[in-house]
């Protein structure tokens, strides 16, 4: 009897802390962000991970794959538009990384995610189209939107 309870009581605690662990590790991945600070960093991680690998293959150190740069370019294209509602004012709390530059200067923030809209679907039109060097000129493009933003509106980076 004393093994069934020693058990019982072994499950239920588990079942009580692993999910606390499971939430430790998501909220360590981005450094405590929790709420819309962690939504706004997993979505530019995974499109700044969309572009690495875009760039690797403009670089030359992954093949040229036009169906996958369409597909990433396309991907981007969908997930971009949320940009603008991920920065509701007064969110620069840790461990953001948004100056409040942005809502200083809201209009030409929300112009910088529609190019990125815009230029993601181009690169995305046109690596279906197979073509290496219109590809290239069109992801320096959609990187220099990127980086219009970053240089901007993001907190520099550390090194």
């Amino acid at each position: 009897m004393t093994k069934i309870k020693n058990l019982t009581a072994l499950l239920t605690m588990s079942a009580l802390l692993l999910p606390g662990l499971f939430l430790i590790g998501e909220v360590s991945a981005h450094g405590g962000a929790a709420g819309v600070v962690k939504e706004r960093m997993e979505l530019m991680k995974s499109m700044g991970d969309r572009m690495k690998q875009m760039g690797d293959m403009m670089k030359g150190k992954l093949p040229f794959d036009a169906a996958s740069i369409a597909v990433s370019a396309g991907k981007i294209e969908k997930s971009a538009p949320e940009i603008v509602h991920l920065f509701p004012e007064g969110s620069t709390y840790n461990p953001s990384e948004a100056l409040p530059r942005i809502w200083e200067e809201r209009e030409r923030f929300d112009a910088l995610a529609e190019q990125m809209v815009r230029e993601a679907g181009k690169l995305s039109d046109v690596a279906a189209g197979g073509d290496q060097r219109s590809t290239m000129v069109q992801f320096a493009r959609l990187g220099k939107t990127c980086s219009s933003c970053h240089t901007d509106f993001r907190k520099k980076q550390e090194n």
